[in-house]
């Protein structure tokens, strides 16, 4: 299947799951401790990279950071982003938050135009073809100096419903979640996905739960910079 194809099954499949996702308690997010462990480091405008309902951006909001913009593929997670940020961006809330395709980052901003990138439980929502490409989009548009954060799933917990695709490194096919492609990545992969472009500043493996259905899973935090 095409990158597009699969990235509009995976825009349908994060359209019915924000509904849900909108109603449900918040969990904590190690974007939050990116934030407060590097907020001497931060610097506007902040792109948060699959900003979901804005939940995130809202808690930049509130710390008097109003420069700042979200992209996602679900037009779901973009109306309940508009409407949770809206008071504090008025009628610019529509062109700060946008509906887009993370491959094609560089297609809505300009380059090096963002002081700080967050990219939260995003990037593995592809090949890891996709993912690469993100990751080059991503760079394109983040200014010398400035910090990106990622998360994504390791290899360390891969479901047993998801099936390797041959053809891509550490991506599977998920077919207990309507069969989407995911990234899983080993550290190897995860190194792999940023070199090149970007200095590694840290890179754990911290453990989440999922916000709907409670399974706890692992996950890559990196911060990174861009030399």
């Amino acid at each position: 299947m095409k990158l597009e194809d699969e990235h509009r099954k995976i825009k349908e499949f994060w359209d019915r799951k924000m509904s849900q996702r909108s109603k449900s308690p918040p969990q904590f997010r190690y974007q939050e401790y990116f934030y407060s462990k590097y907020k001497d480091r931060i610097r506007e405008p902040i792109l948060d990279l699959g900003c979901g309902d804005g939940e995130f951006l809202d808690m930049v909001c509130k710390d008097g950071r109003l420069d700042i913009y979200g992209l996602d593929i679900s037009e779901v997670a973009v109306q309940l982003a508009r409407k949770r940020l809206y008071p504090y961006l008025g009628e610019s809330v529509d062109e700060r938050i946008k509906l887009g395709d993370m491959i094609l980052i560089s297609n809505f901003f300009r380059k090096e135009f963002f002081g700080t990138v967050v990219c939260e439980g995003t990037i593995h929502q592809s090949t890891c073809t996709g993912a690469r490409m993100t990751a080059k989009e991503l760079h394109k548009v983040l200014a010398h100096g400035g910090l990106a954060y990622i998360s994504t799933r390791s290899s360390s917990t891969i479901p047993a419903y998801a099936t390797p695709i041959e053809e891509e490194r550490e991506t599977y096919r998920m077919v207990g979640e309507g069969g989407v492609v995911r990234c899983y990545f080993s550290r190897e992969g995860v190194v792999r996905l940023v070199e090149d472009l970007f200095e590694i500043v840290e890179l754990q493996e911290k453990e989440v739960i999922l916000r709907v259905e409670g399974t706890p899973y692992k996950m890559w935090i990196l911060v990174l910079k861009k030399p």
